[in-house]
């Protein structure tokens, strides 16, 4: 596992730019999210999603079960990500990082979701032949 080492004053830089990523969850399926947000400004590598179910939305973001992964999944130099797999009645919440050669920036703003739950659905009448 690869150590990031933290330089003050480039984490911070990184962090700002990292907390101005505006997330867009869409309800792509009722246990679905897909994610979007704006690039960031400067070189980088990759970005992580970390991901949490819970009351509490603070770190650590240790979430497991998603099909993607457990927390955080590396997800590339990419704008779009979709989760799937996520449990009804269950609160999740997520936030992202970008990496950079050097460093790994602060968590971006927490979103929280709640999928929506499953309904059967409704018989609204039966005849026997």
């Amino acid at each position: 596992m690869k150590t990031y080492q933290t330089h003050p004053h480039r984490l911070t830089k990184l962090t700002l730019i990292c907390l101005t990523i505006l997330l867009f969850p869409v309800r792509s399926h009722a246990r679905d999210l897909s994610f979007s947000w704006t690039t960031n400004p400067e070189p980088l590598i990759s970005y992580k999603l970390y991901y949490k179910t819970g009351d509490y939305k603070e770190a650590p973001y240790d979430g497991t079960g998603l099909n993607e992964g457990d927390s955080p999944i590396t997800i590339g130099k990419v704008t779009t990500f979709e989760v799937t797999g996520l449990s009804p009645n269950k609160t999740y919440h997520f936030t992202l990082t970008a990496l950079d050669e050097i460093e790994e920036s602060g968590y971006a703003d927490v979103l929280s979701f709640d999928p929506l739950p499953f309904t059967p659905p409704t018989i609204k009448s039966m005849s026997q032949n």
